[in-house]
């Protein structure tokens, strides 16, 4: 994008030369990542851009297109550069504050909507989201589970303004309270014990030494709070897994997301607590091991 060529930068040659770049420098998703920048930079949505090929965006409006693209050559995530990102058909919020949402989460959203719906006197549940980030799993439960009144917990202030912003924009705030603290911790007096009918989270699971192995656009711009679990990725696990019965109603239900090669190890560890029951691993969209589930023995 040379300002000394002769070339009219369209909108259409601008997508072009773009995706044609992205795809020289590796890029995921180049013309995808085309679109989206552009269409950020135009401030109007994707099929505006097909709509306007032939349009010739202003001097302003392509100087900071560029610097979209040069900030995503270096590995800066999309969602980050325009602020924004979609999880369960929703429009959330996103900053460095917090991890982007991935589809594989809404198998673990999904879960939790299938197996509430299907339990008599689950009609209005207490929901904990443990280490909830931008509110994606407390949201999507929410905006699809109208009874249910939920907590959504985080060690991140941060994370949490992001995550409240997003609840408001999407009209759940009245039935989501936001509490800061480090797992159950901000729980450790609850109003009655056993409050919840369901605990899902999402917790760290990168083993410490397998960080620098992610690839950059995870490694070097997304939270490291929210991708180290430890040494063998476990300890978040360890701990839910000891603590979460506590918090549960008999035949409550613990749900979690895991690595699809973690689900076995945590299976184990959540049967290490005996109040815990009929664990289950769950297989996301394509077949792989994606979710562990627990029930609390006694209901």
């Amino acid at each position: 994008m040379s300002q000394a060529t002769e070339k009219l930068w369209t909108i259409g040659a601008l997508l072009q030369w773009t995706s044609d770049f992205f795809t020289r420098n590796n890029i995921d998703e180049p013309r995808l990542s085309a679109e989206m920048l552009l269409s950020h930079a135009l401030g109007c949505n994707r099929m505006a851009l097909y709509t306007r090929y032939e349009h010739v965006p202003t001097t302003e409006q392509t100087t900071a297109f560029r610097e979209l693209v040069k900030r995503r050559r270096e590995n800066t995530p999309v969602a980050y550069l325009i602020g924004r990102t979609s999880f369960f058909s929703f429009d959330l919020a996103v900053s460095p504050a917090v991890l982007i949402p991935r589809p594989d989460t809404e198998t673990l959203v999904e879960q939790v909507i299938r197996i509430v719906r299907q339990i008599p006197g689950w009609e209005t549940p207490n929901i904990l989201d443990v280490g909830t980030g931008s509110g994606c799993i407390a949201i999507a439960l929410a905006k699809s589970l109208p009874g249910a009144q939920l907590v959504a917990c985080d060690v991140s202030p941060d994370a949490l303004t992001i995550a409240l912003a997003n609840a408001q924009s999407l009209g759940v705030a009245d039935r989501i309270r936001f509490l800061q603290g480090d797992l159950f911790a901000p729980l450790a007096q609850p109003p009655t014990p056993g409050a919840f009918h369901v605990i899902a989270a999402n917790p760290p699971y990168i083993a410490t030494g397998q960080l620098r192995e992610l690839m950059p656009q995870v490694r070097d711009h997304e939270p490291t709070l929210a991708l180290d679990g430890g040494p063998d990725g476990l300890d978040f696990y360890r701990r839910i897994g000891g603590e979460a019965s506590d918090f549960l109603i008999a035949g409550g239900l613990l749900i979690v997301e895991t690595a699809f090669n973690q689900t076995e190890q945590v299976r184990q560890l959540f049967q290490a607590n005996t109040q815990l029951g009929d664990l289950r691993i769950v297989t996301d969209a394509a077949g792989h091991p994606r979710c562990v589930l627990a029930r609390k023995i006694g209901g």
